[in-house]
């Protein structure tokens, strides 16, 4: 696990706040989220590079018993990469060699994708960008 973006995306104890989430047209592939850190007065997004899967998972439900993501050693850190993961390891190779196994904190829910990278982008997100 390695901690990115740390100075974009970051947790005072609870993640950014999620107010949009952006999908391809017609389609469930995931573009982008713009989010809203603790402190901030505007709203940033996170573009996702070649977004293959994702889940989102609501606080209430995370299993905080299994040692998935340990947040107390993100250095303030909302957003990791967990690599080649078992999930990721779990689905057909062939279009993911270039993805990793990514790991948000938002608010109240988690968001777990599998894409090749992810930008951190000022403003809320506008398609075509």
């Amino acid at each position: 696990m390695h901690v990115i973006h740390s100075k974009d995306f970051f947790h005072d104890g609870r993640g950014p706040e999620l107010i949009a989430v952006h999908l391809a047209k017609n389609s469930s592939r995931l573009l982008a989220i713009d989010f809203s850190n603790p402190d901030a007065r505007q709203p940033m997004h996170l573009k996702f590079v070649g977004a293959q899967s994702h889940m989102f998972t609501p606080e209430e439900v995370e299993n905080y018993a299994t040692p998935y993501t340990d947040w107390d050693k993100t250095g303030g850190g909302a957003l990791v990469s967990l690599g080649r993961s078992t999930w990721l390891r779990s689905l057909s190779p062939s279009p993911l060699e270039e993805c990793e196994h990514f790991r948000a904190m938002f608010y109240d829910e988690f968001l777990d994708v599998i894409c090749e990278a992810i930008v951190v982008g000022s403003g809320a997100y506008e398609r075509g960008l």
